[in-house]
């Protein structure tokens, strides 16, 4: 393979990559984690990324995306790979690398138990490597033997309690599932686990997206750019607030029967209420055993963004760009008049001319931007591995899909904390 595509850059050390900005390199490493990113989109295809943590000798952890589906199927954690011609990017200040269309990877060592129970030397007599990667390949190996006490638990299913975490009583730790049960649920049920925040992929439809920016659908990226205006805009949209359904299709009209729901299974007149919703979007979570892509829609969003609902957000966005289409209300009913008329959603003016009513009154709410707020609790929802593991509910449908509901949101707290932040 190597010889096949060739090397067009260097290898470099992890902690010298934000000398190579937008250079093309090689790179040596121990693999930490992998979580793939895949989803089905309703027009045909699907976008495909993994998600790797990386280290070496000279930086622990480091973030590489895997564009290729051949490549993310050979990646498996406790490895030491070659990657081989990745781009060195940098979002916001956040230095990461990804695949380009000539990358390539070359697995030095595998299994991880290898790594445990062999000695470098061992470890090292089969690879066909060249003198440089060789030195290299020595030194992760050590770096990775030294450190063999952090890291044994790769591959484990046993959880690992972090430092400022409390386990819970032994009466309360029944319904408390590692993520790897979860998924080897066979029957439809509730279910109970603490997961770590990874990512959020929110499925960008109703525009056309160029393979270039295919990567604003995912969210973590776009929090670390300051000049990207657009995020409230992907995110919010006119729906029902009780089921949390879009009431927008695809290619930006309204309520096209072969598109949206026409009635709303939450209400007991099965009209929609409408208002602005958060559009329904994947939540990755992950802990020591595994990785899990949920379905959050706008109740469970709300919670998720410190309460902050859709409106406020996006309220607060039109006024920052001086719009004078901020009145959501108005928007429903000059686009969607013959879906009122025809009774299909409730009255647009009933929840959305009333929080429009009460923010004009409440002098205090207007200073605050909720805009600004918003894109905060994203930026510190999605730092990967910096903040504590969350305790999620989550309902389980065997009888779906992955992209349409098989892990749905219900609820999410703080570990430990007595009262949940939300419950649906």
């Amino acid at each position: 393979m190597t010889s096949a595509i060739g090397w067009y850059g260097p290898l470099v050390d992890l902690c010298k990559t934000d000398h190579h900005i937008g250079d093309i390199v090689q790179l040596l490493v121990f693999v930490h984690r992998s979580t793939p990113v895949q989803y089905k989109l309703s027009k045909g295809g699907e976008v495909i990324r993994t998600d790797i943590q990386v280290g070496d000798d000279t930086l622990p952890f480091f973030s590489v995306s895997l564009w290729k589906k051949q490549m993310g199927t050979m990646v498996v954690a406790g490895d030491i790979l070659l990657l081989q011609n990745v781009k060195i990017t940098k979002f916001g200040h956040a230095v990461e690398a990804r695949t380009v269309e000539w990358s390539s990877l070359v697995s030095l060592v595998h299994p991880y138990g290898s790594l445990l129970s062999k000695g470098v030397d061992e470890l090292i007599e089969e690879s066909q490597v060249g003198k440089t990667t060789l030195e290299k390949l020595c030194k992760v190996i050590k770096w990775v033997q030294r450190a063999r006490s952090a890291l044994n638990t790769i591959g484990s299913h046993s959880f690992v309690k972090p430092r400022n975490w409390k386990l819970p009583k032994q009466s309360e730790s029944q319904n408390l599932l590692l993520l790897s049960e979860v998924l080897g649920l066979s029957n439809s049920c509730n279910a109970i686990f603490n997961a770590s925040i990874g990512e959020i992929f929110l499925p960008i439809t109703w525009r056309a997206l160029d393979d270039s920016d295919k990567e604003k659908m995912f969210v973590s990226r776009r929090t670390m750019e300051d000049k990207d205006n657009s995020l409230a805009e992907d995110f919010i949209c006119i729906g029902c607030h009780l089921c949390g359904s879009p009431l927008v299709s695809e290619n930006g009209s309204i309520c096209k029967q072969n598109n949206i729901s026409l009635y709303c299974p939450k209400s007991p007149n099965h009209l929609h209420a409408v208002t602005l919703i958060y559009r329904p979007f994947m939540l990755y979570v992950w802990d020591e055993s595994e990785y899990l892509p949920l379905l959050v829609r706008n109740k469970a969003a709300v919670v998720l963004f410190g309460n902050i609902r859709a409106e406020r957000v996006y309220s607060c966005f039109r006024g920052q760009n001086r719009s004078h289409n901020s009145n959501q209300a108005y928007f429903c009913r000059e686009n969607n008049p013959e879906a009122v008329e025809k009774g299909l959603v409730g009255s647009c003016s009933s929840d959305a001319d009333k929080s429009l009513e009460v923010k004009e009154k409440n002098h205090h709410n207007k200073n605050t931007n909720f805009h600004l707020i918003w894109l905060v609790l994203l930026k510190i929802l999605l730092q990967q591995g910096k903040n504590s593991p969350l305790k999620f509910e989550a309902t389980v449908n065997t009888s779906l899909d992955t992209e349409h509901g098989k892990f749905e949101m219900l609820s999410v707290s703080v570990p430990c904390a007595r009262n949940k932040l939300f419950s649906g």
